[in-house]
């Protein structure tokens, strides 16, 4: 079944029409400014409108950066039309965004004015014990340091701008390629530039640029900069785009989505490219006639990284509850090799779903079709991007394509179209194609083919030996999975009596869970920032961390927290340090949760 829709869909691909979209989108978002990222949400908005999909739009969303959704604060709408820095005796360049646009800080602050630049000392902060006003007021700060990381060390201080040469390790990098720096805010574990953020230039060099700087600077400790940065903050208005393929049953939607507004080609371009392609393809197919109409509608979702589906996906709840499984799309065009595979993410067990299973046995037929040309394979995770929405209390199981910073060119300007590879293109494509649409047309004929191939799956990426907590735990996963089919429509006669072989029907997830202790409810879906914390209270906290997020999604209301945490630690097998109950008592800091032990409410969500 699975290989015969392969074949279907890759017999229909347009490699030039995928790759031609992915150019022009990546034209604007290698700016990744506010205007540039609504132009290029524009041209996949028309290209969807242009392919005949249904309910082609864009969402906006407050870029305000106060607004408050879930437990993400939206960040402020910024431009940057220029900037440039130089050395004044020579007029050597070391940054022009002209020319490389990661080097200027995402959010930068202003700085004079291209016809009226500001000219300075420079002072290499590395070499400050502590940062004061008096090092470092009103001069340029230099840096090998991430430059967020040198702008939290001056938030009590003036300095004229932030100047990184800091580039990491990374493959694709060379002695030209600036790192691209997305993150400004003042808090431990930030991101997004918010209101209440200190306003602060900053300037990223390349290796080459930095170690030019650093020469000249040795020799003349009153060496001076020339600079300007036309940058500008603002409250304005980002933008999600969505388009629909519509199934014969429009109350039950499959959710394809990937995040815009980043700089890369591959980090990701390629991904949204890949979403718009997904549904054009499909179409075309449908329209000849080569493909039935699935059962579902299949709905693409452009966003930005976390915000984007947090706002989406709050703002539109009636389209929430109709989604039964999603696949974030986050980035498609690394070349997947054999050491460095594309990998499909999947989890959490607390929300399983039979759409994993077939993204699984979709990996395998793939690698196998692709043979050398590109390799991928599967992996649990905790999801803690935009795929959170899998957290039971917003209810759509989720997965994740990609390979995070592994990639060539990660967050930086070597993320270029030059370094796509046309074989990940092609086969991370077919996976999106083939998975939405099999996901989209499940009935019991598909189902009845697909549980024995799921149960081998299972037992060999799921299931562990033993009876301890963990291999109980994937056990009832395994039966959970299967028994998910019940929401698409699947007659129980189907599954069940496959599922019954990992766990009975009704079972807890682990025997025992204790009944006694305290009970906390959530008000919110998703991932914790801590963000409205104040910054001494985050410290330790962190939004991306595994164990916090297993926690929350297993935390319905009306488990004990003694039960929680049991089966956070099945499930992760981690044994921090810090108890869940005092990354709760964050949660009830920041108003997102509550301790209510009647056990008379749940948590929000489905």
């Amino acid at each position: 079944m699975l290989e015969s829709l392969i074949e279907t869909i890759d017999a229909a691909r347009n490699p030039k029409r995928h790759k031609d979209l992915l150019v022009a989108l990546w034209e604007q978002e290698r700016w990744f400014d506010t205007p540039r990222q609504r132009a290029a949400a524009e041209i996949a908005r028309d290209a969807l409108e242009a392919g005949g999909l249904s309910h082609v739009r864009l969402a906006p969303y407050p870029a305000d950066g106060r607004t408050r959704l879930q437990d993400w604060i939206m960040h402020m709408a910024w431009d940057c039309p220029s900037a440039r820095l130089a050395l004044t005796d020579t007029g050597e360049v070391l940054a022009d965004r002209r020319q490389v646009p990661a080097s200027v800080v995402y959010w930068s602050g202003p700085l004079g004015s291209e016809a009226q630049p500001v000219t300075a000392e420079v002072v290499d902060a590395d070499a400050l014990e502590t940062i004061t006003p008096e090092a470092v007021d009103g001069k340029f700060v230099l840096t090998a340091k991430l430059a967020k990381e040198t702008k939290l060390r001056c938030l009590k201080a003036n300095p004229l701008a932030i100047v990184s040469d800091y580039l990491g390790d990374g493959r694709g990098y060379t002695d030209h390629t600036t790192k691209w720096c997305n993150a400004w805010s003042d808090g431990p574990d930030g991101w997004y530039f918010h209101a209440g953020d200190k306003v602060m230039p900053g300037f990223c060099l390349s290796p080459a640029a930095g170690r030019l700087l650093r020469e000249r600077l040795a020799g003349n400790p009153k060496l001076k900069l020339t600079a300007h940065c036309d940058a500008r903050l603002y409250e304005g208005q980002g933008q999600n785009v969505t388009a629909v393929l519509e199934g014969t049953d429009p109350n039950r939607e499959i959710w394809i989505f990937g995040h815009a507004c980043e700089q890369g080609a591959h980090d990701n371009c390629s991904g949204v490219a890949t979403l718009v392609e997904t549904l054009r393809v499909l179409k075309e197919l449908i329209a000849a006639g080569k493909l039935p109409r699935p059962r579902c509608s299949i709905r693409a979702i452009t966003t930005e990284e976390c915000i984007g589906m947090v706002a989406f996906a709050t703002q539109q709840d009636d389209l929430r509850r109709r989604a039964l499984a999603g696949l974030n799309v986050d980035a498609a065009g690394d070349p997947g090799l054999p050491d460095n595979p594309y990998c499909l993410h999947y989890g959490p067990w607390s929300n399983p779903t039979f759409a994993w299973a077939v993204g699984g046995l979709l990996v395998e037929a793939l690698d196998r079709r692709a043979g050398d040309a590109w390799h991928a394979h599967t992996k649990k995770f905790m999801p803690t991007a935009d795929d959170m929405i899998a957290d039971p209390n917003c209810g759509i199981p989720a997965m994740w394509l990609g390979k995070g910073g592994v990639s060539l060119g990660y967050h930086s300007s070597s993320d270029t179209p030059e370094v796509l590879s046309d074989d990940s293109l092609r086969y991370g494509g077919l996976l999106t194609a083939a998975w939405a649409y099999a996901m989209a047309s499940m009935d019991d004929r598909a189902a009845a083919d697909l549980v024995g191939p799921a149960c081998r799956w299972i037992d060999e990426n799921v299931l562990a030996a033993g009876d301890d907590d963990p291999a109980l735990l994937r056990r009832w996963v395994g039966g959970r999975m299967l028994r998910d089919l019940a929401r698409w429509g699947v007659s129980e006669a189907v599954y069940e009596p496959a599922a019954a072989k990992y766990a009975p029907a009704g079972a807890a997830p682990l025997p025992d869970l204790p009944a006694d202790g305290p009970r906390y409810v959530r008000s919110t879906w998703g991932n914790c920032t801590f963000e409205t914390l104040p910054p001494e209270r985050r410290k330790g906290l962190s939004r991306w961390s595994g164990w916090v997020a297993a926690g929350l999604y297993w935390n319905d209301g009306l488990r004990t927290l003694p039960a929680v945490e049991r089966l956070a630690r099945a499930e992760t097998g981690a044994k921090p340090d810090a108890t869940l109950k005092d990354a709760f008592r964050a949660c009830i800091e920041s108003g997102t949760m509550v301790e209510d032990n009647s056990g008379n409410f749940k948590n929000q969500g489905r």
